[in-house]
C-alpha cells in the first residue's frame, strides 16, 4: 500500500475496502484531470493533503445529520469523501453534491459508478434546490459566507448547521456577512492549513430592518 494511502487509513480510521475506493478515486480523478479542470494543476502532487485529508476532517461535525449538501462540489470533495467514511462507520446519511457545471456532474456520475457508492448528483444551481428540514451544507472553495446565505435564503430555516472550509480571509467574511445576517459561529482549527478555519454555523436568520418613526 502507498505510504499516502496508509497515513489516511491511520488519520482517519477506515476500513482496506474503503482505502481501496480512495485508491480508485485517485487515480481517476488524476486521469479526468488531464481533460476537465477538475482541480488545481499545482494540486496533484499533494492530493492527499490538499484535497483527500482536507474533506476527510470534516467528517466529524455531520455525525446528527440526515441530509448533506455540497455546495460546488466540483471533483467531489468534500462530500464524496465524506459519504465514502460514513459508510465505512455505519452512519447514513443521505449525501448530495451539488454543481453547475455538467461536465463535473458527469464525471460525478462516473466516479459514484466507478467506486459502487450511493450519492445524488444535482446539475443544478444552489439557489434553485429544496432543502429538507435537518439538513447540513457544506463547502470548500464555493461562494463567500454572505453569498452562500442569499443563495440559500429560501431553504435557510431546514438547515440545521453550515460547515465550511475557509482559507485566511475567513474573518472578513464572518464580519461582512455579520452585516446582513445573524448567527452562531465556532472556529475550528484545520489540519490541512495554518491560516485556514472550519466554520460550523449554526441558527441563522436574515436581520429584519427597522423602521424608526420620525
Amino acid at each position: 500500500m502507498e505510504a499516502t494511502l496508509e497515513q489516511f487509513k491511520n488519520k482517519f480510521n477506515v476500513s482496506r475496502e474503503t482505502i481501496e475506493k480512495i485508491a480508485i478515486y485517485k487515480d481517476f480523478i488524476l486521469e479526468s484531470n488531464k481533460k476537465f479542470n477538475l482541480i488545481g494543476k499545482s494540486t496533484e502532487k499533494d492530493l492527499f493533503i490538499r484535497h483527500f485529508a482536507d474533506s476527510a476532517q470534516l467528517y466529524g461535525h455531520f455525525k446528527n445529520t440526515d441530509h448533506l449538501f455540497d455546495f460546488g462540489s466540483g471533483a467531489g470533495f468534500p462530500g464524496m469523501i465524506i459519504k465514502l467514511i460514513s459508510d465505512d462507520h455505519n452512519q447514513k446519511i443521505n449525501v448530495y453534491l451539488v454543481d453547475k457545471s455538467k461536465k463535473k456532474c458527469d464525471f460525478l456520475f462516473e466516479l459514484a459508478n466507478k467506486l459502487n457508492i450511493k450519492i445524488i448528483i444535482l446539475n443544478n444551481l444552489v439557489s434553485d434546490i429544496k432543502v429538507p428540514k435537518n439538513s447540513s451544507v457544506t463547502s470548500r472553495a464555493f461562494k463567500s459566507l454572505i453569498n452562500t446565505f442569499d443563495e440559500m435564503k429560501k431553504n435557510i430555516k431546514n438547515v440545521s448547521q453550515f460547515i465550511l472550509l475557509k482559507g485566511k480571509s475567513y474573518q472578513k467574511e464572518i464580519d461582512e456577512a455579520l452585516l446582513k445576517y445573524e448567527f452562531k459561529c465556532e472556529k475550528f482549527k484545520s489540519i490541512t492549513s495554518n491560516e485556514g478555519k472550519i466554520l460550523k454555523i449554526k441558527e441563522v436568520n436574515i436581520i429584519q430592518s427597522k423602521v424608526v418613526n420620525a
